[in-house]
């Protein structure tokens, strides 16, 4: 019975837990000695007709004494990870409200500064720098898409791309083409979603691809046919295939990133580049058409104090 309660207030006691195990060992040690008749200097007064009995309550009372010892211990700890585990939650939750607090403050600045690149355009009659002034408005309303979509989810680290593509094409669309347009769009996207350092690069790649399309490929009201379609790549999982382009009037396969003067064409390759990815021109198909592979970015978020 004793080495059983030594062992509870052992465990129990963290200040003085050395020194009282030695004070128990003590005492079983002198305790056991009584066992030898030479070294007997009590003697056992339980009549031999109670000594089963008294046994039984012996054990059921230290049996008793030890669960009360390691049942208080494990409540202790109990309640020390569940406060533990609460305030974690909290701080979760606290920074996640704090993430989609970011992502719906840069979305508001990146719509001011569209809403400002769009007065600045009304006072330009037409020409190039009109041109350029609308196409800077697409880039920066194609990045705040996608810290509006990360907002408005629950998910604030990666978004549903396809629903993104979906809405970034229809509104490149209207804004090129007009609401009554020729244009056919055809997406083919299953459910990917991407975080955001690979969603916004994308993002932009589709802008300057599609504006290149809508504005050169698919000349005024002629019917047109866009397509895009992003799959994972079946030999690599951390990898993807996008396949975007329309059935346009095209451009020679002589002009390249390198020999023109296009802004978009160069930024299309240095998306690519940025992305990790390779991007050839797919010159089966009618019009402008390219295949690039891409791999997925990986967050690097600094740690939060």
């Amino acid at each position: 019975m004793i080495p059983l309660i030594a062992f509870g207030g052992f465990i129990n006691s963290s200040r003085y837990g050395k020194v009282y195990l030695n004070i128990i060992i003590l005492l079983v040690l002198i305790i056991f000695t009584q066992t030898i008749s030479e070294l007997k200097i009590t003697e056992n007064v339980v009549p031999e007709s109670s000594r089963a009995v008294f046994s039984l309550v012996s054990i059921l009372f230290s049996v008793f004494i030890l669960g009360n010892t390691l049942g208080k211990s494990l409540l202790k700890t109990y309640n020390a990870l569940y406060t533990s585990k609460k305030a974690m939650a909290i701080q979760v939750h606290e920074k996640e409200n704090l993430l989609k607090e970011v992502h719906h403050r840069v979305k508001n600045n990146l719509q001011t500064v569209s809403s400002l690149l769009s007065l600045q355009s009304r006072n330009i009659e037409s020409g190039p720098l009109k041109g350029l002034l609308k196409g800077t408005q697409n880039r920066v309303i194609a990045m705040a898409m996608v810290h509006e979509m990360l907002y408005m989810r629950k998910d604030i680290s990666h978004i549903e791309y396809e629903s993104y593509v979906q809405e970034l094409s229809e509104y490149l669309i209207r804004s090129i083409k007009g609401i009554d347009n020729n244009v056919n769009l055809k997406i083919d996207i299953p459910d990917i979603k991407l975080g955001i350092d690979t969603a916004i690069p994308l993002g932009l790649l589709i802008n300057e691809s599609l504006t290149n399309a809508l504005k050169y490929g698919i000349v005024g009201d002629e019917e047109g046919e866009i397509n895009i379609k992003l799959q994972k790549d079946s030999e690599n999982d951390n990898c993807y295939i996008l396949e975007i382009g329309d059935n346009g009037i095209g451009f020679p396969e002589t002009v390249n990133y390198k020999n023109t003067k296009s802004l978009g064409l160069k930024l299309i390759h240095n998306l690519t580049r940025q992305l990790r990815g390779t991007i050839e021109r797919d010159t089966l198909k009618k019009g402008t058409n390219y295949i690039i592979k891409f791999q997925e970015i990986k967050q690097q978020l600094s740690p939060i104090a």
